[in-house]
């Protein structure tokens, strides 16, 4: 299944409910929150249109998810900690025994465990990187820095969301990235982790690398308008990386 606001699709057609995008988590708006054993637990935040939705039929939708889900895959795998309808707006929390869970529940991509054991996995760090210290990038990073520390965990996710990892963070991906705490992100389209690098791009031959370079070197950076997409949409085809300790 997808995210809470898929998750209610077929439901929309007849509610009018809008799509958008533990330990108790705090937050106003979406966040998954993945716990140092591999647990998650997600706050899934929606507006709903006003006069337009039946709290009791969004609750009996749930917990028919759920069940349905549970008898497959054991009593635990998930669980609704938290429905309430307040105001126009459903909050929605869930606790997932493992990562592998929650991908099954929501089709969502998600991964945790030590880095040497994502690199097993299958997953590649590709891409730039940021260092990161005290909750404020200080620099680039490149993959071979990350794979020389051993101790390091990481959160590999593949979607727009607020992220709060049960650590330290050290390290993340920089495409659709924005640091916001020193053990949390959010994931949108057009955000982008400025490290202050100039260094092109590893994929580059020597030759290029030198000529990029000099062309960096020499040129006066401009600063570009960017048109921000929309960020209701759940769904991306960008990995996200969150190296922690």
């Amino acid at each position: 299944m997808k995210k809470f606001g898929c998750m209610v699709l077929g439901l929309c057609m007849c509610m009018g409910l809008l799509a958008g995008c533990g330990k108790t988590v705090e937050s106003e708006s979406s966040v998954v929150y993945v716990e140092e054993n591999g647990a998650v637990i997600s706050l899934d935040v929606e507006e709903l249109a006003q006069d337009y939705y039946d709290a009791e039929e969004l609750e009996n939708f749930v917990n028919d998810a759920v069940s349905e889900y549970t008898e497959e895959h054991g009593r635990n795998s998930v669980k609704v900690q938290e429905l309430k309808v307040e105001e126009g707006t459903a909050r929605l929390q869930m606790k997932y025994k493992t990562t592998a869970d929650y991908s099954a529940f929501n089709g969502i991509d998600i991964y945790q465990g030590k880095v040497i054991d994502s690199l097993a996995a299958g997953y590649v760090f590709d891409g730039e990187f940021a260092r990161v210290e005290d909750g404020k990038v200080i620099g680039a990073a490149t993959k071979q820095e990350i794979y020389a520390e051993d101790d390091l965990k990481v959160v590999i996710i593949r979607a727009n969301t607020d992220v709060q990892v049960d650590g330290q963070i050290c390290y993340i991906s920089c495409e659709n990235v924005e640091l916001t705490g020193t053990n949390s992100v959010s994931i949108r389209e057009g955000y982008y982790t400025d490290t202050g690098s100039k260094v092109p791009p590893v994929n580059m031959t020597p030759d290029e690398a030198v000529d990029a370079t000099e062309d960096l070197m020499s040129t006066e950076m401009v600063e570009i308008p960017v048109e921000i997409p929309d960020y209701g949409s759940f769904e991306t085809e960008v990995y996200t990386f969150i190296v922690y300790k």
